[in-house]
């Protein structure tokens, strides 16, 4: 990973991250120590469980006291440092405002530190499935086919059917309705603007998270990169960004000071270019909502502001990684989190659910709603964002719906898991 902070770049390697730091940071040895002895132990306790938790929603009031006296005794560094803001937490252990940007730059956003404690101790142990990401919603489709459920794309719903407080099916676009149980993957705020009008509980629900704090949004510079013309000599991720935005939020940025995170992925088997993807944290609400007319209509202003900003990321890109490297890039395309929000109803563009900041982390919404049959899954739901939490959300909502069939989920996986047929 190539991080570049101001006019200064480092160079953080598989396997070798604290050997990195301290050689790039002599100055500030004994912090870098410090810093990563506690990240090491954080992630030691928070992988230290031997079952997937209980939603904290479903315990009573002595159970929630005894995970919290098991987690203080269990997992004194994460419980102390893990749910803190990170910049209180870092500040407390260097005054280097490098070496802070540099364990920020990772993933610049407002988070709990046990974030950023997580992404660099992963930081080369991770996986990534052999035929991309898209690997992941195919097998989803497979097992729904296999199941003999029906997959039907380009079909948008445009309300929720409720009835006795009870959701019974939805409306799409074209006027057909469809009759069942309701799971909704987007989030909250629209899931509960499509519901109908007359639902008693639909007021009550959206006053419940009228007031809740969103996680940042984002703009993403999609890009494939011919490495005939360029050499990325096991580069996986590149940084640019200063260490003002360390005490920065994504409100006061614009395209030529927000920073630039681009991750460089894997190539698949008969790829020709190599994808990469920057994401750029810039405003919703930037540039009057990216110049989008009344109803988040994209018209031409639209269109010449997005291009603009991709002129400008770029160009910023080049400054640090060369002109070869822009020459190199074969396809690029910006995405704006309007963009981001029309496609996948996630609210004013953010792309990892609720605020993950210390005032706002943990406060999880249930998968059950106040309306029967009408559910939520995904990163809006317990246990929060990222492509993990996501599925284990999946697995959550199931268990919830099996058990009023009698059927314990968690039971039969256990039993699966540890069968002979592995």
């Amino acid at each position: 990973m190539k991080c570049f902070i101001d006019e200064k770049e480092y160079d953080f390697e598989h396997g070798k991250v604290r050997e990195n730091f301290l050689k790039q940071f002599p100055k500030n040895q004994d912090d870098v120590n410090h810093i990563f002895d506690m990240m090491e132990t954080i992630n030691t306790e928070m992988f230290s469980g031997t079952e997937a938790p209980e939603p904290p929603y479903d315990m009573n009031f002595f159970q929630l006291i005894k995970f919290g006296m098991k987690a203080k005794k269990l997992r004194p560094m994460f419980m102390k440092y893990g749910n803190k803001d990170a910049y209180k937490v870092l500040d407390s252990f260097t005054n280097s405002e490098d070496l802070k940007t540099a364990i920020y730059s990772k993933s610049p956003y407002p988070m709990v530190f046990m974030s950023f404690a997580y992404q660099w101790g992963v930081y080369g142990k991770n996986y990534y499935p052999v035929n991309g990401m898209q690997a992941i919603p195919d097998a989803a489709v497979e097992g729904l086919r296999h199941l003999s459920g029906q997959l039907m794309l380009n079909t948008e719903v445009t309300e929720i059917l409720v009835k006795d407080g009870q959701a019974y099916g939805v409306k799409t676009q074209d006027g057909s309705e469809y009759y069942g149980a309701v799971i909704s993957n987007a989030s909250p705020q629209y899931t509960y603007a499509w519901v109908t009008d007359a639902a008693a509980e639909k007021e009550k629900m959206i006053k419940a998270i009228s007031k809740r704090k969103i996680f940042e949004p984002v703009a993403a510079l999609f890009m494939s990169l011919d490495e005939n013309k360029y050499d990325l000599d096991h580069l996986e991720g590149i940084s640019i960004l200063s260490k003002k935005d360390y005490r920065m939020r994504t409100e006061e940025y614009t395209p030529d000071t927000a920073p630039i995170v681009i991750n460089i992925y894997p190539k698949r088997e008969g790829d020709e270019f190599r994808a990469l993807v920057a994401l750029v944290p810039i405003s919703y609400e930037y540039h009057n909502n990216w110049e989008t007319e009344a109803g988040r209509k994209r018209g031409e202003k639209y269109k010449m502001l997005k291009k603009e900003v991709e002129d400008i990321l770029l160009n910023r890109i080049g400054k640090h990684m060369g002109r070869d490297f822009i020459d190199a890039v074969s396809y690029h395309e910006l995405s704006s989190p309007v963009t981001y929000e029309r496609y996948t109803y996630s609210k004013s563009g953010s792309f990892m659910g609720w605020s993950a900041i210390q005032s706002e982390y943990g406060k999880y919404l249930k998968q059950r709603t106040n309306i029967k049959d009408l559910y939520l899954v995904g990163q809006w739901v317990f246990p929060g964002f990222g492509v993990a939490g996501v599925m284990a959300s999946g697995y959550y909502l199931a268990k919830e719906i099996l058990k009023g069939e009698g059927i314990d989920l968690k039971k039969d996986f256990t039993e699966y898991f540890t069968s002979d047929r592995l």
